[in-house]
């Protein structure tokens, strides 16, 4: 009991001094943070990631798979729950959320005439009766609308070359198979994804309509049907073992606790458990990580103020058919639907996701949402985590990234809660591997995230930063969660003249920024002096009972406030960037000015290139497709359609109507007539400016309501 008693003394005090800017020499280490990173235990974090990922018994498949509400995701949700409680976690329990259903048991794709007999990988999607399907197979090339014109694949087997890294998502190839009357489509990996290995499968999320039975084979696979074709043998027989069913499912999130002092607030540790193939990094490692943060806390004696979340989610990698939005949909069930309370009482989320990977960097970045990047900076300042980054030349970065929207995380955001991610080669978009491709091309989804990729250090730094910050975040009564990042986000990102084109005045632009600006100023000068008092008291040894509710009265208007922002100010673009939403206006509006300037000038090709990153680098879709299959790829991403499901509601906007005149551009030379595509461009700036002139003005009067 003493030793706690000096812990939390001693962490308070340093906590004080990285308040006020101090020097590494000038902080104290607080004995709690050093206590829990001398207290990790490797061995645990390495042999339980391992278990979730190699145990057969845990699979769905002889080539692992734990998809959503499957058989195999409901046993490991049981083994979870008996662990947490072994370890220590308190209130453990299974939480049902709905789902769409995907259970994968088998597949086998044989070539009549060869001794071909291959497993291709079911995507997420109706498989075939136990007759399978026998028809010719036809090879289509890169399956995109100009492969099929030659071709005669109704009632047969298309198989195709996918590129859904650089070209793209696996929908648009199903929609176009099925355009054309193919029975089942088989595809294989050109470029982009699966680059470490020509024996290795790799699989994505549909985001598409359950049209036809898709499975995927390896480029290796391929070469076998490439011969075999070339030899007379086209006749295969497609059989998939896969059910999909739509909203009958269930999945569960595995919850324990590490109970605080108190039960009013809460720090959430998450990864998800489902997985493709064996999914060590992906996220097997994630629940590692997690599992070992709170072992750890729990083994080194840590009592912690507020309650410690330990959350393992299910269905993050898909359940929700038929949208653009159909991943992390465990996460968002629990928080929007089963915890929806969690939004106004959690200082902060720790997400975890391929997290035990090495990229060969020197230096421990850390992702987090802008309000909280502050927070990093002055705790990477003053020195009070350097003993966890001790394998790291550099240390920690003071420079922080944003968040994005490809993981658990963002369903927190959404509805309120600041979260911290660690940084992947998906998060920084920095290439970090030796050769051409990142660890996300290579490994991503293949049967090649296995324990070959473990990197001790990376994941012990994990567990020991991240930890620590919790820790840190737990110790103080007033959330240190600086919403000027949302305001300088504001300012940066708005175009003043083009603002005053769509008749917005910078002069109420600023206005209301100014009333932004003073509630800011007013809650970092009371959060400040709540600590400073509380700091004075802890050092006289005076009772901080009255200061703590103080503080969590502070922590409930702050967390009202980014609430508040994600509401009205934060959107997302199509590339799943998340900014301020009348970015992706202002961004169309830039691209469409650049591209009538170089057609006016007849450079075709440089209009082009400019107008595949239209719509959030979704135009590129239009000239590879069909236009009906084009338009199915677009019911999902287009936010005036009704079923956009679950957290992009009203986080995206409005398309731009151009496809046609990027379509007919592909046609077009150097010099031809181009009038009526810059007609087309020009109609639908306009049409822009409007939806821009719409936001920009809510944007404004969202502003004046703040303090209100």
């Amino acid at each position: 009991m003493k030793k706690i008693i000096q812990t939390s003394l001693s962490a308070v005090l340093v906590l004080s001094l990285v308040g006020c800017g101090s020097t590494k020499e000038e902080a104290v280490y607080q004995d709690s943070i050093d206590a829990y990173v001398n207290e990790i235990d490797m061995d645990y974090a390495y042999d339980f990631t391992k278990t979730l990922s190699t145990d057969t018994s845990l699979h769905d498949n002889s080539l692992g798979f734990r998809t959503s509400g499957s058989d195999a995701e409901h046993r490991t949700a049981d083994y979870l729950a008996k662990e947490m409680k072994t370890i220590g976690l308190k209130n453990v329990e299974k939480v049902p959320v709905n789902v769409d259903k995907w259970q994968y048991n088998d597949a086998s794709l044989t070539i009549e005439g060869t001794d071909i007999d291959l497993m291709p990988v079911s995507y997420m999607v109706n498989g075939t009766d136990e007759n399978g399907i026998t028809a010719e197979i036809v090879d289509c090339g890169t399956g995109f609308a100009k492969d099929y014109e030659d071709k005669d694949v109704e009632g047969k087997i298309a198989l195709v070359g996918v590129d859904q890294f650089n070209e793209s998502w696996i929908g648009g190839y199903i929609y176009e198979a099925y355009e054309h009357g193919a029975k089942a489509l088989v595809t294989y990996d050109l470029d982009g994804y699966g680059r470490f290995s020509d024996d290795d499968h790799q699989i994505q999320d549909v985001c598409a309509e359950d049209v036809m039975p898709t499975t995927i084979i390896t480029m290796s696979e391929y070469k076998q049907i490439k011969k075999a074709l070339k030899q007379g043998h086209n006749r295969a027989t497609l059989k998939v073992d896969s059910v999909m069913e739509e909203g009958t499912g269930t999945s569960y999130d595995v919850v324990g606790y590490i109970p605080g002092k108190s039960h009013d607030q809460q720090i959430i540790f998450a990864g998800h458990y489902d997985m493709y193939f064996t999914g060590f990094q992906d996220d097997c490692s994630a629940i590692g990580t997690i599992m070992s943060m709170a072992k750890t806390m729990i083994d080194s004696g840590y009592v912690p103020e507020n309650d410690i979340v330990v959350v393992a989610h299910g269905a993050e990698e898909w359940g929700a058919t038929g949208t653009e939005f159909d991943w992390t949909r465990g996460a968002y069930e629990l928080i929007n639907n089963v915890h929806p309370e969690w939004a106004n009482k959690t200082l902060a989320l720790f997400n975890f996701e391929l997290d035990a990977y090495d990229d060969g960097g020197d230096t421990f970045m850390v992702t987090s949402v802008p309000e909280y990047a502050s927070l990093v900076k002055s705790l990477v300042k003053s020195g009070a985590l350097d003993g966890a980054v001790k394998e790291y030349k550099n240390g920690i970065s003071t420079k922080t990234y944003d968040t994005t929207t490809m993981e658990d995380g963002v369903s927190y955001r959404n509805a309120g809660v600041p979260y911290f991610l660690n940084t992947t080669d998906t998060c920084s978009g920095e290439t970090n591997d030796d050769g051409e491709y990142t660890w996300t091309q290579l490994h991503y989804h293949t049967e090649s995230d296995n324990t070959d990729t473990y990197s001790e250090k990376v994941m012990k730094a994990n567990i020991a930063v991240f930890g620590s910050m919790a820790i840190a975040i737990d110790q103080l009564p007033a959330m240190n969660l600086n919403m000027q990042a949302t305001i300088d986000d504001l300012t940066e990102s708005f175009n003043n003249d083009l603002a005053k084109e769509a008749g917005v005045s910078k002069k109420d632009w600023d206005k209301a920024l100014a009333v932004f600006q003073k509630e800011v100023d007013a809650l970092n000068k009371e959060g400040q002096d709540i600590n400073d008092r509380y700091i004075d008291a802890v050092s006289n040894k005076k009772d901080v009972t009255s200061i703590q509710e103080e503080g969590k009265a502070y922590n409930k208007k702050v967390l009202d406030l980014f609430k508040y922002v994600q509401d009205n100010f934060v959107g997302i673009v199509f590339s799943s960037d998340v900014v301020m939403k009348h970015v992706g206006y202002q961004n169309n509006i830039e691209y469409m000015d650049e591209i009538i300037k170089d057609l006016k000038k007849d450079k075709v090709s440089d209009a082009l290139d400019v107008a595949y990153q239209l719509n959030g680098l979704c135009e590129y879709n239009y000239y590879l497709f069909s236009a009906n299959a084009a338009a199915k790829v677009d019911a999902h991403a287009d936010k005036a359609v009704e079923n956009n499901k679950w957290w992009g509601n009203d986080k995206g906007y409005y398309f731009t109507n151009t496809k046609n005149a990027t379509s007919s551009l592909l046609n077009k030379d150097d010099g031809d007539d181009v009038s009526e595509e810059i007609n087309v461009y020009e109609s639908a700036r306009a049409q822009q400016l409007g939806y821009y002139k719409e936001v920009l003005e809510k944007e404004i009067l969202a502003m004046n309501k703040i303090g209100k």
